[in-house]
């Protein structure tokens, strides 16, 4: 879920937004409906720009990981996709971030 960081995006522009169609969340592939919240992550690096969407649930994981990687000098992968597993990173798992898991679309923040 997370890397080490050496070196930086030179853009990193988050955007939330509400859906007028459907789209895909880039990370845990679902279905973004339309009405739902979801954040455009507009990134530029080494010259090549890219956009991610993910979903209100896979952005909100995606703050939980920020929050304990610059504690460490990490950054999670922006799919959510780094094959590294939470427990071995940072322990159990905290049962707010668990409920995300499991959680509806609409029932995240």
């Amino acid at each position: 879920m997370s890397h080490s960081v050496d070196e930086q995006y030179d853009v990193y522009k988050e955007s939330r937004r509400k859906a007028r169609k459907p789209h895909g969340c880039h990370a845990c592939k679902e279905t973004i409906r339309k009405g739902d919240a979801y954040t455009v992550v507009n990134i530029v690096f080494d010259g090549s720009a890219r956009s991610v969407k993910r979903c209100a649930r896979c952005q909100a994981l995606h703050e939980h990981l920020r929050e304990l990687g610059y504690r460490h000098d990490m950054w999670p992968n922006e799919r959510l996709a780094c094959g590294i597993r939470y427990e071995d990173e940072w322990g159990p798992v905290p049962d707010d971030v668990a409920k995300l898991a499991f959680a509806l679309p609409g029932e995240t923040p």
